[in-house]
């Protein structure tokens, strides 16, 4: 019995999840090609998260936005000090955020209308923002469009970085990945991480001709992704995803990529 992914070569750039990821996708006849990107790398000795929470305990802290379900997982695990954060209003960006922190047993009193800055923005907007300090998680990089937004409602920004991302695969592997799409070896690739999307296009265009690479992708490789902020970042580099479920899970993508080349088969 033919499986809608049959002869279908996936590259996945998953890091947290690539074996979870590859037997669903081989489960539906897919040829996978593992890839991972880029790996979540805690601040060194922790001191990120130290200095999160040092700054709720010393500092009056009305707001607490947190992004990733990762930043709010490393942050416990350093530090377990839940009773501490929940002394502040506390907003998830995304459903990743708000499972960590129930995890954590806090109950987040916000989160955001969509999973993204912008999103976050809205959503505080509703809030009495003049005269309060909100923390903001970060990770390894700063967000000067929330500071400005949140700065002009009045607030003042603190943002700490919990973790960075760092190279997740060797230099030969990434650069098979970026050859091997442009010898047309590869049907589809998936991105379930906005940070993967520069990451890969800043080192294709240090290895091959970055006009070239992008016109593969677009013409024949069925680009995945998973949520508005992957998304994003897609369009951002001139990629419009084809395959993007509603729901941001790897379940839900691989049934809606097997359902993409299935309507293409038929």
């Amino acid at each position: 019995m033919l499986r809608p992914l049959d002869g279908i070569r996936v590259a996945i750039t998953e890091n947290r999840y690539p074996d979870q990821l590859t037997q669903l996708l081989e489960r539906m006849g897919a040829s996978v090609l593992s890839c991972p990107l880029l790996k979540e790398t805690p601040i060194e000795d922790s001191t990120g998260a130290r200095r999160f929470i040092s700054i709720c305990e010393n500092t009056q802290i009305d707001y607490i936005v947190f992004y990733t379900g990762v930043g709010v997982d490393l942050l416990f695990k350093a530090v377990n000090k839940p009773d501490v954060v929940s002394r502040s209003r506390i907003l998830a960006r995304g459903p990743k955020a708000v499972n960590a922190l129930k995890r954590a047993g806090i109950e987040p009193q916000l989160v955001a209308d969509s999973a993204t800055t912008e999103g976050i923005v809205r959503t505080l907007s509703r809030e009495a923002l003049k005269g309060k300090t909100i923390l903001v998680q970060l990770y390894g990089q700063e967000n000067p469009d929330l500071h400005t937004a949140l700065q002009k409602q009045g607030a003042t920004v603190i943002g700490v970085s919990i973790y960075s991302y760092t190279q997740a695969s060797d230099t030969q592997a990434i650069s098979d990945l970026v050859n091997k799409i442009l010898r047309k070896e590869i049907d589809a690739i998936t991105f379930t991480s906005a940070t993967q999307v520069p990451f890969l296009f800043r080192a294709a265009d240090a290895l091959v001709n970055p006009a070239e690479f992008r016109a593969r992708l677009k013409k024949d490789v069925v680009v995945v992704s998973v949520g508005e902020v992957t998304s994003k970042a897609l369009r951002d580099a001139g990629v419009e995803p084809r395959v993007a479920p509603e729901e941001p899970k790897m379940g839900p993508m691989v049934k809606a990529l097997a359902e993409y080349f299935e309507k293409r088969k038929a």
